[in-house]
């Protein structure tokens, strides 16, 4: 066992710490390996971290913070934001059989939120396509072009089209903060 240290927390970062409370067996310690992507449970590979003590990106990736999944309590990391948003694309659909079909007929200004062509999502500017349209699922493409309001808004509106609550249900988060 790893020799632990004492360590003070303010009363709102322990509520935090116990609303993730799964059983009264599990200590506070085993609760912060949990929901912090940062710490690698045991036996887990450790994380690469760079010069300044924040996680090093996977080579070919662009990120500006910790990314997360969480589906229904369950968080998974992943190395940025167009991984995550692909995440959890992925995981209605598999829950949802429909649901890609109807994110389909939504769109944004310009843009398709999802299409079965990779020039279906970009009507208006199809040069975009070869840039920033990539493969999901069983031919269906999304659009990776994409702010963290643009990202938090369409997974939104996918939670809703899946009968799921943004923010209770399904969320993104950015360095544990909901985008």
């Amino acid at each position: 066992m790893a020799k632990l240290r004492q360590v003070g927390i303010d009363v709102e970062v322990y509520r935090m710490v116990e609303q993730h409370r799964r059983s009264f067996a599990e200590s506070s310690n085993d609760i912060l390996r949990r929901i912090l992507p940062l710490v690698p449970l045991s036996g887990a590979a450790p994380v690469q971290v760079g010069r300044d003590g924040e996680p090093a990106p996977q080579p070919g990736t662009r990120s500006r913070g910790q990314w997360t999944v969480e589906i229904e309590g369950r968080r998974t990391p992943v190395a940025n934001l167009k991984a995550a948003y692909r995440l959890l694309l992925l995981a209605l659909s598999k829950r949802h059989p429909d649901f890609l079909p109807r994110f389909a007929e939504e769109k944004g200004r310009s843009r398709r939120f999802v299409a079965r062509t990779p020039g279906g999502l970009y009507a208006a500017s199809p040069h975009l396509a070869k840039k920033h349209a990539e493969p999901l699922v069983d031919g269906w493409y999304f659009d990776t072009n994409l702010s963290a309001d643009q990202a938090a808004q369409r997974s939104r509106i996918a939670a809703r089209l899946c009968g799921l609550r943004y923010g209770a249900d399904v969320r993104i988060l950015e360095n544990l903060r909901e985008i």
